[in-house]
């Protein structure tokens, strides 16, 4: 009993320390607000305050590695991401340690998102990686890093073998967003997937505190539900009904 109390007690004093850095972060939100800026060049202020933040991002992590799957919880609660999480993606995520968002120094637009994992049964490798570099517009360069699954345990096998057949009959369709079941790993393998990045890179991640303690206000909230996996840094969205999205839009239950 003595321990659970100990648990409860460090468990609500990172929860303290968190919504303290969630008001230092907000901080420097606060100065970016306050340029006007054309579209470009506010996503080239906004990647550059991110660089700013990068300090308290670090201490943000220090305090959450003391709260129990605390990133599986941001992801199930942020209105769009949790549509694209299975069960079983769900059980794999409650491995992840952190989510990191490398950015270039130079070209702040262009980045790593990296998500860490503890050792889990379902892959080899602690980093999953995926790169973007913006650099050309309109014409966005992703680097995808092989998932090195273990045995019986790859969750997008069966999506690959339904792109697979979608191949064969060369239907032009080959993006898993096809496959109503496919796992939100199958990102990682996605020759884009550059709308779901922006999503991670530029909202979860820096809000990441807000949707743990669900105090995004109603304002974000309305502009979510305005959004389109379409639109992403660096690139324009033709509003053409027939590209298809380049994320899994499947449905699931809630993860207990």
């Amino acid at each position: 009993m003595a321990v659970e109390s100990g648990k409860l007690v460090e468990h609500e004093s990172a929860l303290r320390d968190l919504e303290a850095i969630n008001e230092d972060i907000n901080v420097i939100v606060e100065q970016l607000g306050m340029y006007d800026a054309g579209v470009d060049e506010e996503a080239a202020l906004h990647a550059k305050y991110e660089l700013k933040k990068a300090p308290l991002y670090k201490k943000r992590q220090d305090v959450v590695a003391n709260i129990p799957k605390f990133w599986l919880t941001c992801l199930e609660k942020h209105p769009i991401i949790t549509s694209l999480i299975e069960m079983e993606d769900a059980e794999a995520i409650a491995y992840l340690e952190s989510i990191e968002i490398e950015r270039s120094t130079e070209t702040p637009i262009n980045y790593k998102i990296i998500f860490v994992f503890g050792e889990n049964p379902y892959f080899a490798q602690r980093r999953l990686v995926k790169e973007f570099d913006f650099s050309n517009k309109g014409d966005v360069k992703v680097t995808n890093h092989e998932i090195k699954w273990n045995a019986d345990k790859d969750l997008t096998a069966s999506a690959k073998k339904a792109k697979a057949g979608r191949e064969e009959a060369n239907d032009g369709s080959d993006q898993f967003s096809e496959n109503e079941e496919a796992s939100f790993f199958c990102w990682f393998d996605d020759e884009n997937g550059s709308e779901l990045a922006d999503l991670i890179a530029n909202d979860l991640f820096p809000n990441a505190g807000m949707y743990y303690a669900g105090t995004i206000n109603s304002d974000d909230e309305d502009e979510l539900a305005e959004f389109e996996l379409g639109d992403s840094e660096g690139e324009e969205n033709d509003g053409s009904e027939e590209e298809a999205e380049d994320a899994p839009t499947s449905k699931r239950a809630k993860h207990d």
